[in-house]
């Protein structure tokens, strides 16, 4: 059984999006990020050539999202509910 939420960003951009995934067969917590891919054609081919000879970013290829204040009492529900669910051991 899994348990799953979405939000988007207070932008209402759905490139800006965070899912939490609880799997409860395997007791995991999961977060998984969409990442921005706003890029043109010729930025992307730029960055490819980048990552293949190794050039790294300091900063790292992030985007952010923005939690909108309601979605704080979502994101708390969410979590207290598989807290609650019996850990295998």
């Amino acid at each position: 059984m899994e348990n799953t939420d979405i939000f988007i960003c207070q932008c209402h951009s759905h490139e800006h999006q965070i899912q939490f995934w609880y799997d409860e067969e395997e007791n995991e917590f999961y977060t998984i990020t969409h990442l921005c891919n706003s890029r043109g054609f010729f930025s992307r081919v730029k960055h490819a050539f980048k990552y293949i000879f190794g050039y790294t970013s300091r900063f790292g290829d992030w985007d952010e999202l923005q939690f909108k204040p309601e979605d704080a009492e979502k994101l708390k529900k969410f979590l207290n509910e598989t807290n609650k669910k019996p850990r295998k051991g």
